[in-house]
């Protein structure tokens, strides 16, 4: 039992003891007890005493014309939160063709509509080197269910044999069944690539992509249920070399189709601004920063609503194109979680995903080596099949490469879940997952925040598939490098599906967004998106504010530092006999569907001499990729600074070598 409970417990046998000794209540009904227990909950709450030991929410809610679905966050080097919600889960809002982005400043509460040039529900994002942030795929397409289904329809592949020749296949492309005549039409576009010639071999790979195409006839007319050849109705004429090929098509389900649309969001303009599009519509991908500054897009769903196959792609941001990467070829769920690691060429896959895949494939965590595109599996972690919608972090520094899995819950809609959080040493000779410690409740959707101090915050979650039963859960918690778990204040907002949190500069937590599938405990009344914010201050903050402690505050230091360099960032006057324990560089939040795989902490090298604090910073982009990171400064009494902000270079080129003769 938590001390709120306990606390709340005394308070509500106060009705019961008046009536024990005769005395005449005229408030026994339930609301009236209800009223009375809420009553004592708001006030032990607002207390200053729980307050400098819990820490406190506050709800925020927006006016009506600057609410937003936030299925996106990031945190933006301007120190304002980027909230993406696309179309918002919203089929009229996509109808519409009405996308929503807005900027928000947690400092003054000031919002900006930014606008939104298509559909980001459910892309991927991530931090670029340069400061912009990284948005690629998005919805093309929503779902269909089979009742609401007029045409036979489904993916078809299409596929190029011509190495000299690449294909655009326009909207509304007609395929001809060879078999029986039966025609169909593409909804979208699809590039297919020149065929890839091997002129040692003297061999050519045909290029395939997937593409949705519905039935010109409505009804069971257009079902195929058997593998089909197709021509393809190009409008240069027929191409012998370009053919296409269909397993089913069918009444049943449409799936949500994948975008191959990408933006550099700019954070000092505001505006996102479009670049090269992936090979492959995704939605659902994960995005993984590269130690090279490059990003990889893995997984998600096509153009034509089908899984990917592992066809993986990199970003170079000083191009601004995407690569195919067929060496790397490797099939995930959706929004898999896959870090980079500090050893170099090797991801670790921690298990959790979001979405789609089979409940049999891919599902066990392990490291990816991108040497040689092999997948080693690591043994351990406890409800292996409780692992989607789970949430998985770093314990601590990065340089201690401590990872944790948090929570979970069975594939699709189960309504299975775990209490689990099991811990990792990526280093260790023989990593293998342990368990460290449980959840008060079974969670799935729980969020991880890297804290300042290398603890780790969890919130928020629901005990069933989307919040179902009315099973969101009001907890938080502080999960210590220890291993040690403690509760905090609980979250005024329930947060399940589609909700993020993040660190703030101010070293306060936000947390955003809930989409639950109902709103009550019969599962009857459709849900509705929460679109209210909650801050959280922590503890530390409420006590150093009650008790007049002077945060360490920085006032001066370098804004930009080239890896390998050394800097002095100067503390106030005030803080002159703060005795500083640690020097962390965390790269900022970019988090949806609980997921963040570029989130961390790096602990920083120092000596301190009276306000002045010198740093050393690491020389592997392994460890500490380059790019905009969050400085904090903890001292001896538990607190730390708000964020300074600099950007980590590469460092100068060597200078020349001159040879004497």
């Amino acid at each position: 039992m938590t001390k709120t409970e306990r606390l709340l417990r005394r308070w509500w046998r106060i009705p019961v003891i008046l009536v024990a000794l005769g005395v005449a209540l005229t408030i026994t009904a339930p609301p009236a007890a209800m009223l009375i227990r809420n009553i004592a909950h708001e006030r032990l709450i607002n207390s200053p005493e729980y307050q400098a030991e819990f820490g406190r929410w506050d709800v925020i809610e927006l006016p009506e014309s600057e609410r937003i679905n936030a299925i996106h966050a990031t945190m933006l080097p301007t120190g304002k939160v980027l909230l993406i919600a696309g179309s918002g889960n919203d089929v009229e809002m996509f109808e519409a063709g009405t996308y929503k982005t807005i900027v928000y400043d947690p400092a003054t509460g000031d919002v900006k509509h930014v606008p939104t040039p298509v559909d980001m529900f459910c892309a991927g994002h991530a931090h670029l080197s340069n400061g912009n942030i990284l948005v690629a795929g998005g919805n093309q397409g929503y779902e269909k269910l089979g009742v609401n289904m007029t045409n036979a329809g489904g993916p078809m592949t299409v596929v190029n044999e011509n190495p000299d020749a690449g294909y655009t296949i326009p909207e509304g492309t007609v395929f001809t069944s060879t078999t029986n005549g039966n025609r169909y039409r593409s909804d979208s576009a699809v590039t297919l690539p020149p065929a890839q010639k091997d002129p040692w071999y003297y061999t050519v790979t045909p290029t395939e992509r997937r593409v949705y195409v519905s039935s010109e006839v409505e009804g069971a007319d257009g079902v195929l249920t058997t593998n089909h050849a197709f021509n393809v109705a190009l409008r240069g004429g027929p191409d012998a070399n370009v053919h296409a090929w269909a397993p089913r098509l069918t009444m049943e389900k449409k799936e949500y189709q994948g975008l191959p649309d990408t933006f550099e969001f700019n954070p000092r303009t505001e505006e996102y601004e479009r670049v090269d599009s992936m090979e492959y519509g995704r939605w659902y991908p994960t995005l993984t920063t590269l130690p090279s500054g490059r990003v990889m897009a893995i997984s998600g769903l096509d153009g034509a609503g089908s899984i990917l196959e592992g066809e993986i792609e990199t970003y170079d941001p000083r191009t601004r194109k995407w690569t195919e990467r067929p060496e790397f070829k490797r099939y995930f769920p959706t929004y898999p979680a896959i870090f980079s690691t500090t050893q170099p060429g090797r991801l670790f896959f921690a298990g959790p995903s979001t979405g789609w895949g089979p409940a049999t494939k891919a599902r066990e965590p392990g490291f990816w080596n991108l040497n040689d595109n092999t997948f080693v599996p690591v043994p351990g972690i406890r409800d292996p099949h409780l692992l989607e919608t789970g949430s998985a972090g770093w314990l601590g520094p990065v340089n201690d490469q401590r990872m944790v899995v948090v929570g979970g819950g069975g594939v699709g809609d189960s309504l299975e879940s775990t209490n689990r959080i099991d811990v990792i040493d990526l280093k260790a000779p023989r990593p293998h997952f342990e368990p460290l410690a449980e959840l008060a409740d079974a969670t799935r959707y729980p969020n991880l925040v890297s804290l300042p101090s290398g603890d780790l915050l969890i919130t928020n979650g629901a005990g069933k598939y989307r919040g179902m039963f009315k099973s969101d859960l009001h907890r938080a918690y502080i999960l210590g490098q220890d291993g040690k778990l403690r509760t905090i204040a609980d979250p005024k907002v329930g947060r399940n599906y589609h909700s993020t949190a993040m660190l703030l500069p101010s070293g306060q937590i936000l947390t955003t967004g809930s989409d639950p599938l109902f709103s009550d405990e019969k599962n009857q009344k459709p849900g509705t998106f929460d679109q209210r914010f909650e801050i959280f201050t922590p503890p530390e903050h409420v006590r150093a504010q009650q008790r007049g402690l002077n945060r360490p505050e920085i006032v001066d230091g370098p804004t930009s530092m080239p890896l390998g360099s050394r800097g002095v960032f100067t503390l106030a006057e005030h803080n002159t006999p703060t005795e500083v324990t640690s020097v962390r560089m965390m790269v900022p939040a970019s988090v949806t569907h609980i997921t963040d795989t570029n989130q961390r902490s790096v602990d920083i090298p120092f000596t301190q001499a009276g306000n002045r604090v010198n740093v050393t910073l690491p020389d592997s982009t392994d460890l500490m990729p380059h790019g905009n990171y969050m400085v904090y400064i903890n001292d001896d009494q538990g607190l730390h600074s708000a964020a300074h902000w600099v950007k980590i270079t590469p460092p100068p080129p060597p200078p020349p070598q001159w040879e004497v003769y």
